[in-house]
């Protein structure tokens, strides 16, 4: 009696971990924990009742979806190995979600409906993020007006402040990291969350006229909160999400629909550039700093793009020193940090993804991560799955000037609709890995 009962609750349990997830990925890392475990625990009491469900589920692909997990493992070992078990457990641990997850959604179900629930989901999270960084921002201008807000570094904040002077809004509050920590979010990630709410509410749009109108407006106002925090490798990924976008739809449309939505889009870009001045400003900061005298010398720390290029510069050299084992996950950090002449106790990265997997692993461990990203492109593009193909777009051109797998909100991002994208394409029926 009661087993039949646990059986009869399996889809709405089911329902409502694919519903609350996402919204976790916005609040802190105790509260995701807690939801993790919490259904991670039913789940596993569904298959102590029901254990001959193992035998259908879609292990080959879980294994793939493992890939990235494995490269990272042999990175921690390399740590072990280096008697730096503590250092490198500092890291890995961040990158449990990508093994959880994998074996989650594996043992679980994932089915049209659940996909669209969690895309509902994390679109109205996203909503609900976009409106807390505003309203905190207008209490901010009421509140400390007069206050100088430092987005950037010192000089290129106070050039902005003799650009932009405070007048009836205080543009500090509502830029950069003063608006993502608002929230308790770094700017970029917060950036790529709300791109991918942008790509996930282009999805549901349907046959209902309230709820596409409702849809439109959030696209609308996360399209603006993505060039509020001005950063720049998001910027260019959400012009490359809208002209993907746009080819997409347009494709079948008339040419007076195609002229209209074109020039519209164009319009509303142009708008958005022109009322908020962070893009163009920090877009004019990259040519100005290529420009500068500093790029064939030392790096200007005080510089972002000019840091940049003076970690990916130390971390080629470093990869020529270990070019087949690597340094492993704390490693090389500190490999990094003693190569730059960097002190101190903040965690240190390449701000590039696939740098810091060549440091840390070496060249087998970079061939087999991206081994695993091409067949997961391949994936989506083979079964035509175009909102999956955008989510990895997003990532994988993220990862170009960020370190998104090396944070909690960016491992949980991609490894939750990665795993959930990748076993529902190969859950369905003559689909190929």
């Amino acid at each position: 009696m009661i087993i039949d009962q646990i059986k009869n609750t399996r889809g709405k349990m089911l329902n409502l971990f694919y519903a609350l997830m996402p919204l976790t990925f916005f609040c802190s890392i105790k509260i995701f924990n807690i939801a993790l475990f919490s259904f991670s625990a039913i789940i596993l009491i569904y298959l102590l009742i029901d254990i001959n469900r193992l035998k259908e589920k879609n292990w080959k692909a879980s294994a793939i979806l493992f890939i990235p997990f494995i490269v990272l493992l042999y990175a921690f070992l390399l740590d072990v190995f280096n008697h730096d078990a503590a250092g490198g457990w500092h890291f890995f641990e961040t990158y449990l979600p990508i093994a959880f997850f994998a074996l989650l959604i594996t043992t679980a179900e994932i089915n049209n409906r659940q996909v669209h629930i969690s895309k509902v989901s994390f679109f109205i999270g996203c909503i609900a993020a976009a409106w807390g960084c505003l309203g905190i921002a207008f209490w901010k201008n009421i509140t400390e007006h007069d206050r100088i807000v430092h987005n950037w570094n010192f000089v290129e904040t106070m050039k902005f402040y003799e650009d932009h002077p405070i007048g009836v809004v205080n543009w500090g509050f509502f830029l950069y990291s003063e608006f993502a920590n608002a929230i308790g979010f770094h700017t970029t990630y917060l950036s790529i969350f709300f791109i991918t709410g942008i790509a996930f509410g282009f999805s549901l749009v349907g046959k209902s006229r309230i709820a596409n109108a409702l849809i439109i407006i959030g696209i609308l106002l996360l399209t603006i909160e993505v060039f509020l925090l001005s950063s720049k490798i998001s910027l260019l990924i959400l012009l490359l999400v809208f002209g993907l976008t746009g080819i997409r739809v347009l494709y079948h449309a008339t040419k007076r629909v195609r002229y209209i939505a074109a020039g519209a889009a164009i319009l509303f870009i142009v708008t958005v550039m022109l009322l908020f001045p962070a893009g163009f400003y920090r877009f004019h900061a990259v040519v100005t700093d290529l420009q500068s005298s500093n790029y064939q010398e030392e790096a200007d720390m005080a510089s972002s793009n000019l840091h940049r290029l003076q970690l990916w510069k130390a971390s080629l050299n470093l990869f020529q020193e270990k070019p087949l084992t690597g340094f492993g996950l704390s490693g090389s950090e500190n490999a990094l940090r003693v190569a730059t002449h960097q002190n101190g106790d903040q965690r240190f990265n390449t701000h590039n993804q696939y740098l810091m997997i060549l440091i840390s692993t070496g060249i087998l461990g970079s061939v087999l991560f991206l081994t695993g990203c091409f067949t997961f492109v391949v994936s989506s593009i083979r079964a035509a799955d175009y909102i999956y193909a955008v989510f990895l777009l997003i990532i994988l051109v993220g990862l170009l000037t960020e370190n998104l797998l090396s944070r909690h909100a960016g491992v949980v991002l991609y490894s939750f609709f990665n795993a959930m994208f990748f076993i529902h394409l190969h859950n369905r029926k003559n689909e190929k890995i």
